[in-house]
């Protein structure tokens, strides 16, 4: 397994190999396309030794019943994905934390909202499993947005009131739309109610550059999250301001091997990094269930970035 120092100087090396693998994509031969439609790259399954090793557990199936658990709740930029230029942080967790001292779950599913979480039935999957002492952490945001009546069925209404619309989905059925402060606070409370710890965690961020910084300017979403984790008194775990600070002292050059597909999706590499910081952000906040059940690698882990954006 990679420290990040090591998994830096692979990412930058690595930057040949990504431009190459799209060159070669767009060489592979391919059905015929209409005229001006350009070929989609195909990704990788592997960028870096890293992609060699197990991931994250993603269910409750092999859990240690006399162990706490550490459970992620989020979307594509925490899930495994389906190839190494779409790893999520999450999937990387396994390698921080010892497994004789804590369970670590990523229940984590690409293109969710916290509508769509509730919807398909994953969070009552989730908090189902949950027990007394276990860690869920909420991180949602990136597909909540947009318009409630999308065939997508992923948007929440905006703010976190109690307000609520019907909307008819494709298959008839009327479903209820909350906020999404409606929705974030009912995850911490079913968390509590079964006796475990929720930590809402600000979203992961985009590759974006203005003038040689990092841009990163919290919106909406970021305001919601904060208030309610603030209002129900759970600690804010604010990734992304670890994440963008972390960027900035890195420069745009050896952030770049750590997206592929697009400015929000890492590869491997950008989820070693999103994951350490995870790290660096429990320990910031003194998550004593979690830090007590860190490995040898998660506890060598120091916090380097700037302090986080209050």
């Amino acid at each position: 397994m990679m420290h990040l120092q090591t998994c830096r100087l692979l990412a930058i090396a690595s930057v040949a190999f990504l431009v190459g693998t799209l060159v070669r994509a767009e060489e592979t031969s391919a059905p015929p396309r209409p005229a001006g439609r350009a070929a989609r790259p195909v990704a990788p399954q592997s960028v870096c030794p890293r992609d060699a090793l197990p991931w994250t557990a993603s269910d409750f199936k092999s859990l240690n019943p006399n162990l706490p658990s550490l459970i992620i709740a989020g979307d594509s930029t925490a899930d495994k994905g389906p190839d190494a230029w779409h790893r999520g942080w999450a999937a990387l967790l396994i390698d921080y934390f010892d497994a004789t001292k804590i369970n670590v779950v990523n229940r984590a599913r690409g293109g969710r909202s916290f509508r769509s979480f509730v919807h398909e039935g994953l969070w009552d999957q989730l908090i189902a499993a949950v027990k007394p002492g276990d860690v869920v952490m909420i991180q949602f945001g990136h597909n909540d947005g947009g318009d409630i009546k999308a065939a997508n069925g992923r948007a929440d209404l905006p703010g976190v009131g109690d307000e609520t619309q019907d909307v008819t989905r494709a298959d008839g059925s009327v479903e209820t739309v909350h906020t999404f402060g409606w929705y974030e606070r009912k995850f911490i409370r079913d968390v509590r109610a079964k006796g475990g710890v929720a930590v809402v965690m600000s979203q992961t961020v985009y590759n974006r550059w203005t003038d040689g910084h990092h841009a990163n300017k919290p919106g909406n979403i970021y305001v919601w999250a904060k208030q309610i984790a603030d209002e129900e008194k759970v600690p804010f775990l604010d990734h992304g301001a670890l994440i963008s600070a972390r960027y900035e002292q890195l420069g745009q050059d050896a952030v770049k091997p750590f997206f592929a597909a697009d400015p929000l999706h890492t590869t491997t590499f950008g989820a070693v990094v999103n994951a350490e910081l995870f790290v660096a952000g429990v320990k910031r906040l003194g998550l004593t269930t979690l830090v007590d059940g860190l490995n040898a690698k998660g506890r060598a882990i120091t916090d380097e970035s700037p302090p986080a954006a209050k």
